[in-house]
C-alpha cells in the first residue's frame, strides 16, 4: 500500500479555506464540535447508503470523505502535530490484543468464560495466537492487552 498524507493535504484545505488549525489539543466551542460531528454523520450516513446500494463508486466516495473530513477534526481538535505518536500508541495497544503464545491464548479463553461464560476459539497464524468470541468473530483482547496511553502524549 502506498503511504497517504491526509492530515497534511486536509490541512492545506484548511489554509486555504480558512478553516481551523489549532496548535495544542483544545475542545473548540460547542458549536465547531456539533459541526465536526454533523460532518462525520453525513459521510457514515453516506457510506452506509452506498454499502445498501452495492455501490464501490459511492462506497470510495463516502470512504475518502470521511477521512477527509476526520482529518479536518483531527486538526481542528489541535492534535495535528501528535497524531502520528497518538495513532501509533493506538495501534501498539490495538496489537497487544494478540496472545505472543499459546498459553496466553488459552488463559484468555478460560478468562473470558469465567467472567461472562464467552465461548471463544483460538486461531494461530504466523505466530500469532488470536482469540474470537465464537458467536460473532469478534477479536478479544489478550489477558496481556495494555490500553493506549494517550493522556501522556496529549500532555507533552
Amino acid at each position: 500500500m502506498e503511504k497517504l498524507d491526509a492530515l497534511n493535504q486536509v490541512a492545506a484545505f484548511h489554509q486555504t479555506f480558512g478553516a481551523p488549525i489549532l496548535d495544542n489539543p483544545t475542545i473548540p466551542d460547542l458549536e465547531r464540535c456539533k459541526l465536526r460531528v454533523k460532518l462525520l454523520q453525513e459521510e457514515l450516513d453516506e457510506l452506509k447508503q452506498a454499502i445498501e446500494d452495492k455501490d464501490i463508486v459511492e462506497i470510495a466516495d463516502a470512504l475518502c470523505d470521511l477521512q477527509y473530513v476526520l482529518s479536518g477534526a483531527v486538526l481542528e481538535f489541535g492534535m495535528g502535530k501528535k497524531f502520528v505518536e497518538l495513532f501509533n500508541e493506538v495501534q501498539r495497544s490495538n496489537m497487544s490484543k494478540a496472545c505472543q503464545t499459546l498459553e496466553e491464548a488459552e488463559q484468555t479463553v478460560e478468562f473470558y468464560l469465567q467472567k461472562d461464560g464467552t465461548l471463544a476459539e483460538i486461531i494461530e497464524e504466523n505466530g500469532v495466537y488470536k482469540v474470537y468470541r465464537i458467536e460473532d468473530n469478534k477479536v478479544l483482547k489478550s489477558i496481556a492487552y495494555s490500553p493506549a496511553q494517550l493522556n501522556e502524549i496529549l500532555h507533552k
